[in-house]
Formats: structure tokens, sequence, C-alpha cells
């Protein structure tokens, strides 16, 4: 545990928004890690009500997909009714703001009968998808993933992350701790190494106990880790920030964009995109926009 309790405090509790930073870099390979058939994530969605009961374990997980649908993803140990009506009052709330469909998926580590959790009022239907993590075998990952690192071969990331999560004989605590100091023997440079770590334990925060999070931000100067993902996150949203900005002056200037200049924005480095922003009164048609991207 950080010596300062209020800075333990204040990262703690900023867990959402560190790993949707870090949830960024990895967004579209989540998807396809998981299984789940949906269309590709464009962007994280920024939602706080202030009249649902917020709590330390309590992730606001959602994605615009690129249909115009918002992913909902909620991670459970098991599912119960209670679970799926309280996901379903959400679920409203979002579309109630948005009026977007929603698709909730809900990743459960202590297995599930179904690909599916529903429940019917009689006037109203809500349906889950369900990916069980119990039906990967944590233990025989952890092994391969560790043969590889020894060997000098590519890892899947993802499923390092995603370890904690998997069926094991061991122990939350112990899970978490195994998946660490593999990441550490990655390879991938301070700031992309924070973001796995921070990433791994986000996902596992809300199956530890308190006494163990601090164990674990003891052992590991999570402080330290958490402030590098932070700051490159900050950094990373001023960017995409510049880049709604130039979108959206593009849009009023000229009219509706097809879809591959909003990509394109993506590949522009800081200053470039700044230069368009500045010369937004000389561009007129589209032919102006495209000398920007060559």
């Amino acid at each position: 545990m950080p010596d300062n309790q209020d800075e333990f405090n204040i990262s703690y509790h900023n867990y959402d928004t560190i790993f949707t930073n870090s949830f960024s870099v990895f967004k579209n390979k989540v998807i396809d890690f998981l299984g789940v058939d949906l269309p590709r994530i464009d962007s994280f969605v920024e939602t706080k009500f202030a009249e649902i009961e917020t709590s330390k374990q309590r992730l606001d997980l959602n994605f615009r997909l690129e249909d115009g649908s918002i992913l909902h993803l909620e991670e459970e140990a098991d599912i119960s009714k209670n679970d799926l009506i309280r996901f379903a009052a959400y679920d409203l709330k979002l579309y109630n703001r948005y009026r977007d469909p929603i698709r909730t998926v809900i990743l459960c580590i202590n297995g599930f009968e179904d690909s599916k959790a529903t429940f019917n009022t009689g006037s109203m239907a809500y349906k889950t998808i369900v990916v069980d993590m119990s039906d990967r075998d944590g233990d025989s990952v952890y092994e391969e993933i560790q043969r590889k690192i020894e060997a000098g071969e590519e890892v899947n990331v993802l499923e390092l992350i995603f370890l904690p999560l998997m069926k094991s004989k061991e122990g939350m605590v112990k899970r978490v701790k195994k998946a660490i100091d593999l990441e550490q023997k990655l390879g991938y440079g301070e700031v992309m190494t924070s973001r796995v770590i921070a990433m791994t334990l986000v996902l596992s925060n809300k199956f530890l106990e308190e006494k163990e999070v601090k164990e674990i931000w003891r052992d590991y100067n999570m402080l330290k880790i958490f402030k590098v993902a932070q700051e490159e996150g900050k950094k990373e949203g001023k960017i995409e920030q510049l880049q709604e900005t130039v979108f959206k002056l593009l849009t009023k200037k000229i009219g509706k964009l097809p879809k591959k200049y909003k990509e394109s924005l993506k590949d522009l480095e800081k200053e470039e995109l700044e230069i368009i922003r500045d010369d937004i009164f000389d561009i007129e048609k589209l032919e102006d926009i495209d000398k920007y991207f060559n």
C-alpha cells in the first residue's frame, strides 16, 4: 500500500478512467478474444448517473460500436436474477440517455450454463450475452505463457490480462500476482507494461478483498504503475479530443463526411491535426481535405 493513504484512495477510485484509457489500446482485440459476435468498437462512452449508487467495485464500461449501438460490459462471479435486474435498470438509463440499442455482455468467472442470461417480466424481455471464463483453464494458460516468455516467443497479452478470471486451483490474489510477474517479463517498455498491469488489476479488483488489493499495491508499487498509465491516457485523451474537434469542424464546414475521413484523422499526429484546425476556413470541399492525408 502506498505511504500516502489519500494517494491510494484517489488512484483506487479512478480505476474506471485508467481501465478505459488502457482498454483503448486493445479494444477490438478484446472482443475477438472473448469470442462475442459484435460490431467493432468505435469509442468509449462516458456515462455517470448521479442517481445510481456508486461503489468501489463498479466500473462504468460502456463503448460505442460501429453500428451505433452501445456495448455495456459487466463482470460477476455468479449471475443471479437480482444482478440481471440491476443490469437492466442500468441499461434503461443508458437507453433513455442515448436512445440507441444496448448490448450487455457479462464476464462470469464461476461458470454459467448458457451463453445468454435472460428474464421476462411479461411486458418486457431482457437478455444478455454471457462469456463463461471458467471454460478456460487458467493454470494451463499460465504454463504455456511462461514457456513462451522463456523461449522468447510471442505472447497473446490478452491471455495474461484475463488470466486471473479463468478457472484455476489458485486463489484470486495468487492468480493476479502470477499474471503481473509474467507481465513484467514481457519487455514492452514502461508505458505499455503499466497499462497491461493496470488492466489486469482493475479487471480482477471486484473479486479481491480490500486487504488483498492493498497487498498487491504494496508489493508491486502500484501507485507508480497507475500514474504512468494515467498520464499516458491523459495525453491520448487530448489527442482524441482534438480529433473529434477537427471532425466536427470539417462536418460543419462541408457537411456529412465519408467514414474513411474519421478513420484517417486517427492516424494523424497532434501537429497535423492542429494544421487542419487552423486551416479550416480555407477548406471548401472534400478534395481540400485529401491533401492532409497524402
